[in-house]
């Protein structure tokens, strides 16, 4: 089996709504109040809002500012390249 020679990043992921990432859907709501966010591999993410967020400070606190529902606050270590922007599907993406 063939190796992906580029490795997905990491994102970090809360909010709000209904997602589905890498085929598996999931409440956002839930695991902001639970655990705050999520990491996860970026393979695939649809959501209906989209923010993305650049500053790991200002994704702590953007839920503060931000209160648009659903929505979905994304935050990647590494930053996103192209490759990474295609893998996002949403209405509406937003960068903060």
């Amino acid at each position: 089996m063939a190796q992906n020679s580029t490795p997905l990043k990491i994102i970090l992921l809360k909010g709000n709504g209904g997602i589905t990432i890498n085929n598996e859907m999931m409440e956002l709501l839930t695991i902001t109040l639970a655990h705050g966010c999520i990491g996860l591999p970026l393979k695939a993410l649809y959501a209906e809002n989209v923010y993305i967020v650049e500053n790991r400070e200002t994704f702590n606190e953007i839920h503060k500012q931000i209160r648009e529902k659903p929505c979905c606050f994304v935050h990647a270590i590494d930053g996103l390249d192209e490759d990474d922007m295609k893998r996002i599907k949403a209405q509406k993406i937003t960068f903060v």
